[in-house]
């Protein structure tokens, strides 16, 4: 070989060589690039402080050190939330990267493209999402917009009904079903109450929230879906029509009876919100009463999210709700979806958070916090864990009423629901102080509903409809599935 050939082999040789040096080193690079982009990201989570928050904020470590993401969790009550989210939204705040969407929000929120669709996240990763494990009846009442999948849910909520038991045995009533049973009746729950209330001075048959705007209507409308009331004439199914249907002889009927049962229930439950209700049943004699599934958990507890046990703890049971013959056995939803805002600047680091916070590993997590107060779940493999179970007893009632459930007839998510729940709130709390009749407060219910729909151009409707169905959701489950 020449020296001139030894040369050249020398220089292509050391070239190769300086080449994989450099790739080499590209490589050390952009990893460390990776890893230090990955410890600066820091996510800006904002929820409403529901059970789900606590269990989640004693969990979020386990996702900090798996990703290397920094997770900043903020807490709010639910109208300082909705107030904050809406100014975020208008001012296109890049600071907010996840946020909780209450359902009957979600038809504003995605109207507005204040939140971005995440149908094409979970077709992507589908794998890791398995939207099979979802109850349909959940993604469909709490999820979707016109086809799209906007949230995923981080807690569901379904209503049923909790006894005291030694209540109960004392005025020689029968459980109540954890099945669907014939005697089971709205009647037959008046029934009771009026029974037990009659114990003793110190004994309320039940319970009801009547704090107005939006309490009451949670309460009421649980009711209401279930003894046939709608509030439009053709809605969520296509052709949507908005002309009201809460003057009626239905609408009036049960109004009546929420009425009766406040004569049942402590005199201030009239300014009740949410946890009050809870509580009262909790500390107070309080015989039967139906509300939201997390009470379950919560009325073991002497107060909110707190350690102490109550003093009902062992005696009291979970029932389903009654049923109004004649009609559709529909349960009420409510849920809180994360989903992401639009103007999030760190929409994939989001989005992991998202599937990490409802895949089903991480809820079995937060069911098993410390104070074992989360089973809100959307996923059917977790009603059925026998682990979860033992800590909730009462789970497969719960899961038969989360199937049940149809939370866009019962609270119909469209774009002004907001509005309207707060002219039907206070409608409803002014009949139950006795200021308006029932007949009057649900003809001026109608009338505000009416000129609030007729000045945003919904009545007459002349927008697009969509034919919003269960098995329309069930097919897109289906597609994004494994």
């Amino acid at each position: 070989m020449s020296l001139r050939k030894v040369r050249l082999s020398s220089v292509k040789y050391t070239r190769k060589v300086l080449q994989i040096i450099v790739v080499s080193l590209l490589g050390v690079l952009l990893l460390a690039s990776l890893s230090a982009y990955a410890q600066k990201v820091t996510l800006n989570v904002l929820g409403v402080q529901d059970p789900w928050f606590f269990a989640l904020e004693e969990v979020i470590p386990e996702f900090e050190k798996m990703t290397g993401i920094k997770v900043n969790l903020e807490g709010l009550a639910w109208d300082a939330l909705q107030a904050r989210l809406t100014t975020s939204f208008i001012t296109k705040e890049k600071g907010i990267d996840v946020i909780s969407v209450d359902d009957c929000r979600l038809a504003q929120f995605a109207e507005n493209t204040w939140i971005i669709p995440l149908t094409s996240y979970i077709e992507r990763d589908k794998q890791s999402v398995k939207m099979n494990e979802f109850v349909p009846e959940v993604i469909y009442s709490s999820c979707t917009w016109r086809g799209d999948i906007y949230t995923l849910p981080v807690a569901t909520y379904s209503q049923f009904v909790m006894y005291r038991t030694d209540l109960l045995q004392k005025a020689g009533l029968q459980f109540p079903p954890t099945e669907p049973a014939d005697w089971w009746t709205w009647d037959k729950y008046m029934e009771y109450v009026k029974k037990i209330d009659q114990l003793g001075d110190d004994i309320y048959g039940t319970v009801i929230v009547g704090a107005q705007p939006v309490p009451i209507v949670h309460m009421y409308t649980g009711l209401e879906v279930n003894k046939g009331v709608r509030w439009f004439k053709h809605f969520p199914e296509a052709p949507w029509d908005f002309t009201p249907t809460v003057n009626t002889e239905k609408s009036i009927n049960t109004l009546k009876y929420y009425k009766e049962l406040y004569k049942y229930s402590p005199p201030e439950s009239i300014n009740y919100l949410w946890f009050d209700a809870g509580t009262a049943f909790a500390k107070k004699n309080i015989g039967i009463y139906y509300w939201w599934s997390p009470y379950g958990y919560l009325i073991r507890h002497a107060g909110y999210m707190v350690e102490e046990p109550s003093p009902i703890v062992g005696k009291f049971g979970v029932a389903l709700m009654p049923y109004e013959p004649g009609e559709p056995r529909i349960y009420s939803l409510g849920a809180h979806g994360l989903g992401i805002p639009q103007y999030s600047a760190n929409k994939e680091e989001a989005w992991k958070f998202i599937m990490w916070a409802t895949s089903k590993e991480t809820q079995k997590a937060m069911a098993l916090t410390h104070l074992h107060a989360f089973n809100d779940f959307a996923r059917e493999p977790l009603f059925q864990d026998p682990e979860l179970i033992k800590y909730y007893p009462w789970l497969p009632t719960q899961l038969y009423t989360v199937k049940q459930a149809n939370g866009k007839v019962s609270r119909p998510h469209m774009a002004l629901y907001p509005s309207l729940e707060g002219f039907y709130g206070l409608q409803l709390n002014l009949a139950l102080a006795g200021h308006k009749t029932p007949e009057q407060a649900m003809a001026d219910a109608q009338s505000q509903f009416e000129l609030i729909l007729k000045q945003n151009y919904y009545l007459p409707y002349k927008g697009l409809s969509y034919d919003d169905t269960l098995d329309k959701t069930i097919a897109l489950i289906k597609k994004l599935s494994p």
